[in-house]
């Protein structure tokens, strides 16, 4: 079993809103085999309203543990959103984001679809956004922006991975993983 670890981010360019950034990210990790899955927010702190353009900033946070990860039985997708005045994601709609990607997960498994030829992935992908969307929607927080939802694709051996780009209104970020 491997570690699946978010090691850094690039601020390549800031958004479009005023003042420094404070992004947050979540991990989905799903395995086709088992129907494990684990969903996974990184947020710190120290970035609240002080990431700036240009920057790198390290995170070492290991987002799940206990998955094979390879490519042909692990799916991970990793959503960006940029806060903006308050976290607009609370504990119930993170657990609420699990719930409905482990469904639509074990209604894929069910169906027998298979993770090499990336079926799986589209529609995974689409539920995780929705569910962001309704969670940013809500009267928890104050409109936080979705940078998107990307597949972070595995390579089955310990090391760093491809990096993750995320780009929305008018922002960069290049968000590194690894597997270990």
């Amino acid at each position: 079993m491997a570690k699946l670890i978010l090691k850094r981010f690039h601020c390549v360019v800031d958004t479009d809103e005023s003042g420094a950034e404070s992004p947050y990210f979540l991990s989905f990790v799903a395995d086709i085999g088992t129907g494990a899955t684990h969903l996974k927010m990184t947020r710190q702190g120290n970035w609240h309203n002080e990431v700036d353009q240009g920057e790198i900033w390290t995170v070492n946070d290991t987002v799940a543990d206990g998955f094979a990860l390879v490519p042909s039985k692990t799916l991970v997708l990793s959503a960006m959103v940029e806060e903006d005045e308050g976290l607009d994601v609370t504990t119930n709609e993170l657990a609420l984001i699990k719930q409905m990607l482990t469904t639509k997960w074990n209604s894929i498994r069910q169906s027998g679809a298979n993770i090499v030829n990336g079926s799986v992935s589209g529609p995974m992908a689409t539920t995780m956004r929705t569910m962001i969307a309704l969670a940013l929607s809500s009267s928890a927080g104050a409109n936080d922006d979705p940078m998107g939802v990307k597949v972070v694709k595995l390579t089955g051996q310990a090391g760093e991975l491809e990096l993750v780009r995320f780009q929305a209104d008018d922002g960069l970020y290049r968000v590194r993983y690894a597997q270990a």
